[in-house]
């Protein structure tokens, strides 16, 4: 298994179109409006696992 780090988005083609995709994230606390987003864990059930870190001044923009 390989784990790939991306910071704030996805490259383009990491999963193929229309694949089944299991997501994961984690947050500073439970209360969205306040604590902001800071990982997503993303898998097709494959063998490699994506992780898309978002920093502290994101704006969460994605193509």
């Amino acid at each position: 298994m390989a784990v790939y780090l991306h910071e704030e988005d996805l490259p383009e083609g990491v999963f193929a179109p229309g694949a089944d995709i299991a997501v994961d994230t984690e947050t500073m606390g439970l209360i969205t409006p306040r604590d902001r987003l800071c990982l997503i864990q993303l898998s097709d059930g494959g063998a490699d696992e994506h992780l898309v870190r978002f920093g502290p001044d994101s704006d969460y923009a994605a193509p």
